[in-house]
């Protein structure tokens, strides 16, 4: 049975993988935008409509967070160590990286949200994490899971609880463990 400190590191160094769409060893600006342009094709959104520009601003903040965060040696590129340690800071021993992440969060779930009913459903949510990586059974999963009170939408409340548990409750079966379930499993 791994131990606590194991699994979020884990779940850190997954993320990492995650954000470094390139597989060069760093996260870049580069990534960023890739990152950003698979939820616009994902979403049918081009990036010149005005939901298009409000996603590649969204991820322009969530660039300056992760570098003011971060990018220790101020390099233009996050290395696994300094992610790895930026993120223990944040979220494991501090809490969140607080109205910044917010801000980006509610940019996302305002994208997911196609039909502008001012909810995530689920259909939206599978989008949003398919093009993560997610297969369809996993993007329900955490569906039903993120969805901690039952009405049917994934809210800015429920998914900035999610990650902040992602990060610092090593439990499986909590609402954080599910955002990206296939890359928790420690081998």
């Amino acid at each position: 049975m791994p131990g606590m400190k194991q699994v979020l590191q884990h779940r850190i160094d997954s993320t990492f993988a995650h954000y470094d769409v390139n597989r060069n060893g760093v996260i870049e600006l580069a990534d960023i935008y890739a990152l950003a342009n698979r939820l616009l094709q994902a979403f049918g959104e081009p990036a010149s409509s005005e939901r298009g520009r409000e996603l590649v601003d969204a991820y322009d903040r969530f660039w300056e967070v992760l570098v003011e965060h971060c990018d220790a040696d101020r390099d233009g590129r996050i290395g696994p160590a300094e992610y790895r340690e930026a993120m223990i800071s944040a979220f494991v021993e501090a809490g969140s990286f607080g109205a910044d992440f917010l801000e980006v969060v509610q940019s996302l779930l305002d994208i997911a949200d196609t039909n502008g009913d001012g909810r995530v459903d689920a259909g939206e949510f599978q989008v949003l994490l398919k093009a993560r990586g997610l297969s369809e059974e996993e993007c329900g999963l955490a569906f039903v899971h993120l969805d901690t009170d039952g009405d049917g939408a994934i809210s800015v409340l429920e998914y900035v609880a999610a990650v902040r548990d992602f990060y610092t409750n090593p439990a499986e079966g909590t609402p954080g463990s599910w955002l990206y379930p296939t890359s928790l499993q420690l081998t």
